[in-house]
Order: C-alpha cells, then structure tokens, then sequence
C-alpha cells in the first residue's frame, strides 16, 4: 500500500466497539516492516477517512466513532513521544469505520449437533497502517476486530482497542516513560 505519506490508515471498524454493555475482547495485530526507521518521525497529522477494508461497510456511525478514534490515536502518539502537526508532517494518519455481520458457531452438544443455530453477531474492525511521508513506504500495519453492538459506541472498549493496537507502535526513543 502506498500513499501519499506516512499513512495510519486506521480503518477503524472494529472499534464501534460493543456488546451490549459487556466488555468486547477484541483481537489485535500489529506488525512494523522489516525496514522501517521511527527515529526521524517526530510529528504526525490526519488524512481523509477512506472506505474500510472488505468485507466491512460504513455505518450510520461510522462517522462518529472515526471522530472518537481520531482523538484516541493522537493521544496514544503523543503519549509516545509525537506532536500533531498542522503542516508538513512526518507520518499521517486515516481513518475508517465500518462494520460487517458475521455468522458465530455456536457450542458443539455432546451429541455432536449444534444447541442452536448459527447467531449472526455484528463485527467491527480499526486497522492502521503507516507510511513514511517522504517516500511513501509502509512501515506499520496494526488491525483490532470485535464483536459489537451496531446501535451503540462502547468507548471503553473503543479505547482499549486502540491503546492494545498502538500499544505496538515504536515510541519516540525520548518520549517521557509510560506508566
């Protein structure tokens, strides 16, 4: 994937993050290229959203959570040592929200049947990838999917999926210490 910068893509579907009020576990994956130099990256800015990966679509809340998740990213950053930058910065960010329905297996009986038939549960997904801006190089790539409750945004499960997710982003090798 190239772009025109550093580009966490952050196809944030995962994270409209619910189950009707219970904690979400979400599953969380993050990989840097084999490549990739932080130590220059300093400052960090935003890009239009983009549509969300397939087989995830856009949601009547996708705009909301995409809102919600942009503030959640550039706190995680400057928690790990980046600034937000109006203009010209090193990396860039984008986001995305959407959701897609999914059939759960359910428990096997000891009979070998299942108990009931299969429930269609709604999943959402955030990925992030990253570019380098100057030569537009991937260097990061983080996903988070769960299993969620389209009519609400839980936000703590919306937030522990983006602090699990970028918990894997390189810190700034002088940011301040994380408690």
């Amino acid at each position: 994937m190239k772009g025109m910068g550093f580009l966490l893509a952050v196809a944030v579907t995962a994270c409209q993050a619910t189950t009707s009020g219970t904690s979400t576990s979400s599953q969380v994956q993050a990989v840097s290229a084999d490549n990739a130099n932080f130590a220059p990256y300093r400052t960090f800015g935003f890009r239009l959203a983009e549509a969300p990966p397939a087989p995830y679509e856009a949601s009547p809340r996708s705009f909301e959570v995409e809102r919600r998740v942009r503030e959640m990213v550039a706190a995680e950053l400057g928690r790990k040592g980046y600034t937000e930058a109006g203009t010209n910065p090193d990396f860039l960010v984008r986001l995305s929200s959407g959701i897609a329905k999914q059939e759960k297996a359910q428990p096997t009986t000891t009979s070998g049947a299942n108990e009931n038939d299969p429930q269609t549960v709604t999943a959402g997904e955030i990925v992030v990838d990253a570019f380098d801006r100057s030569t537009s190089q991937q260097v990061w790539h983080g996903t988070a999917r769960a299993e969620i409750d389209p009519q609400r945004i839980n936000e703590p499960a919306l937030q522990a999926a983006v602090q699990q997710m970028l918990a894997r982003f390189p810190a700034r090798s002088d940011a301040p210490a994380q408690k």
